[in-house]
Order: C-alpha cells, then sequence, then structure tokens
C-alpha cells in the first residue's frame, strides 16, 4: 500500500546524501546563475517533487548543499588550523595550503556560490557564513593563536585572520571565476610571496 503522506522512505537518509552529493558537484561546477529547482532536478536526473521531499524547497536545498560543502572543506581547515613553529613558516604553510585548495579545489567555486546565493536570501547567507566562511577564518585564528610570535589577543587574531583570508578569496575570484586569468592576468606567485612578506612583517610589528 503506498506510504502516508508525510512519511520518509527506510532509506530516506542514504537517497538524500547521494543527491546532495551529485546537486553539490552540479553547484561547483555549472554556470554560477542561482540555479532554479528545476534546473537543479534535471541535474540530479530527479523531478522537482522528488527534491521537495528530500529538501522542502530550493532554499532548503541550497543550504543542504552549503552544509556538505561545509564538511567536505573540514580536512582542509584541519590542516590549517595546525600552529606552525614562527610566523613566517605560518604563513607560508596557510597560502600553500588554502591557494592550492581555492584555485585547485574548488572552494573559490564554493565561496563564489556561497555569496551568489546569500546576497539574495537573508537565511542562505547565514548558512554561507556559518559554513563555509567562519570555519574558513576561525582555522586561520586557530593557527596563528598557536604560533609563537604572532598576535594573542582575539581581537587581533580576528583581524588577522580577515588579513590573511581576503586576500586570496579576492585575488582568487579575480582570476578564476571573473576571468581575470584571461582578461587581466597576474603573477599568483609574485603576489602571494609579497603577502606573505608583507603580512609577517605586519604581525610581528603589531605585537
Amino acid at each position: 500500500m503506498p506510504r502516508p503522506a508525510g512519511t520518509r522512505n527506510h532509506d530516506f537518509i542514504e537517497k538524500r546524501a547521494a543527491l546532495l552529493d551529485v546537486l553539490t558537484e552540479y553547484a561547483l561546477t555549472s554556470d554560477l546563475r542561482r540555479p532554479s529547482l528545476r534546473q537543479f532536478a534535471l541535474a540530479a536526473a530527479a523531478s522537482e517533487p522528488t527534491l521537495r521531499h528530500y529538501f522542502t524547497d530550493r532554499q532548503g536545498l541550497v543550504i543542504a548543499i552549503l552544509e556538505n560543502i561545509g564538511g567536505r572543506g573540514q580536512p582542509i581547515w584541519d590542516l590549517v588550523s595546525i600552529p606552525s613553529a614562527d610566523p613566517v613558516s605560518a604563513l607560508a604553510e596557510y597560502f600553500r595550503v588554502s591557494e592550492a585548495g581555492m584555485r585547485h579545489g574548488g572552494f573559490i567555486r564554493a565561496h563564489a556560490f556561497g555569496l551568489i546565493e546569500g546576497m539574495g536570501d537573508e537565511t542562505v547567507g547565514a548558512a554561507y557564513l556559518s559554513c563555509v566562511l567562519e570555519p574558513a577564518l576561525q582555522a586561520i585564528v586557530a593557527k596563528l593563536s598557536g604560533t609563537p610570535g604572532l598576535p594573542d589577543t582575539q581581537e587581533a587574531l580576528n583581524a588577522a585572520a580577515l588579513a590573511v583570508l581576503s586576500p586570496l578569496l579576492v585575488l582568487s575570484l579575480h582570476q578564476d571565476v571573473l576571468g581575470g586569468s584571461r582578461s587581466t592576468p597576474r603573477d599568483t606567485v609574485s603576489l602571494v610571496t609579497h603577502l606573505q612578506d608583507w603580512l609577517g612583517v605586519a604581525f610581528t610589528a603589531g605585537r
């Protein structure tokens, strides 16, 4: 006999997870144009009612995608958060790991997706902040707070984390998402080297 309306199938969690992985890949690789629920359904070879069954509505689906991105990012944030022996090493390690994740690991697309969706929906914006942006900042705070010779007040650590993340985020958006690598290319290796040097001086001088 048919399932009563509103009840879940026995493998709800597994099927939802499988759909979510497909839809997360779609969000990270498709045109950044806020896909409709129908476009999400086509990408997952599913129906719109099926997506509503698992995610309630488009907003619920986008939030679930951001939560899934956050889970995928946790190993990188765990690696970033490991303290270093000194400020120079801390910045070098951060930029090495994070540049690879931003430029080649798909995380700039995750930030772009979260920004585009979040600016059009306050609830989604809060999900992007809590699932993607804030964990990235807190990983830097954890790394710096455990590294000798770096700022040790919470206010200074929060400011330092913003100073470290923002240039790399903007550089990756500029070169990879907005097409700057074709229209206005930058020597990213040289830029990152300058950032490491300048930030190293700024952080140690501020103590």
